[in-house]
């Protein structure tokens, strides 16, 4: 009897660790997804500060939300958070993630006169540094409002990452092919 029990313990934890192992070996466009659905069903902040970012505006762009921008530009979309410093109550930092896949992304080469810098099946990531007080949320010390614009502190194309801060007019020449 205790045999037979502990050969049900062994192949529940072997199975289970089969799971995990394989979820951790997913491509990013499997995965993401899936995080997104788990973060849904078990954190009560997700929706909150998830829902406000993609709610927000694109800067320069009128009336384009983030969600509706990622839903019609790139395929699998997903909405992923990190907790950087929160408490009991959900307030503190997060980062926000919003993943989308297989986009194509075309911008002038503002370096020489050569044309265009495109990216073909692009994974695009833009990154938001989010802090939540209360019913108050924040992307970079900004309080963000419905309907109002927002801006990623990081726009990732494959493995090119623009920054808020640069100088060059990348970062919003891709947030403007999103856009379109």
């Amino acid at each position: 009897m205790g045999n037979k029990i502990g050969r049900i313990v062994l192949g529940i934890i072997i199975i289970a660790g089969i799971l995990v192992g394989g979820y951790y070996l997913l491509p990013g466009q499997v995965k993401n997804p899936i995080t997104e659905k788990l973060q849904d069903m078990t954190d009560d902040n997700y929706a909150v500060v998830t829902g406000a970012v993609k709610a927000a505006t694109i800067p320069k762009n009128k009336g384009v939300t983030f969600e509706s921008a990622m839903l019609k530009k790139t395929e699998h979309p997903a909405w992923t958070i990190k907790k950087i410093s929160v408490d009991d109550a959900g307030n503190g930092s997060y980062d926000v993630y919003a993943d989308g896949y297989k986009c194509t992304v075309s911008m002038e080469n503002e370096t020489n006169d050569t044309g265009m810098v495109t990216f073909t099946n692009a994974h695009v990531q833009l990154v938001f540094h989010v802090t939540k007080q209360g019913n108050e949320i924040k992307i970079s010390d900004k309080v963000l409002e419905a309907g109002k614009t927002a801006a990623p502190a990081e726009v990732h194309v494959n493995e090119t990452v623009y920054k808020s801060t640069d100088k060059s007019s990348y970062y919003q020449a891709a947030l403007n092919v999103l856009a379109k």
